[in-house]
């Protein structure tokens, strides 16, 4: 069984969270809001696979302590291969005046927006349930 993990990372600056948008090419979610993160490479541990991808999609290089807010853990069968599929999600706290974003070329745009933003969709939103 192959074992996929994904790292999102949730920048908050008191009520605000960071998103990004994926590019309209995109093969995956075209035009999507979502947060930043991607999957963790062999001998990373967690946290330096979220800095990595951090770093690589918005630029973030400040040193943080990621605290686990959300997960997703799921089991499926794609292309006859069974696969565990597990996303964790962290939020990390930050003052969104200090945050320079420098986007990769996988997005296009990003803002800050509130809990009930019209941007997110139902399974963006979802991850922030547990979040003050």
């Amino acid at each position: 069984m192959d074992t996929k993990i994904v790292l999102t990372g949730i920048l908050k600056s008191n009520n605000e969270f960071l998103v990004v948008k994926r590019t309209e090419n995109d093969e995956l979610y075209p035009g999507a809001w979502e947060f930043p993160g991607g999957h963790l490479e062999k001998g990373e541990t967690l946290k330096d696979g979220l800095k990595r991808e951090l770093y690589e999609e918005i630029g973030f290089c400040e040193e943080f302590e990621p605290i686990i807010t959300n997960y997703y853990d799921e089991i499926k069968t794609k292309n006859d291969k069974i696969i565990h599929d597990l996303e964790i999600d962290f939020v990390i706290n930050v003052d969104k005046s200090l945050i320079n974003v420098i986007l990769s070329d996988e997005h296009c745009d990003y803002k800050w927006v509130n809990k009930d933003s019209e941007l997110l969709d139902e399974f963006i939103s979802s991850k922030l349930k547990h979040i003050n």
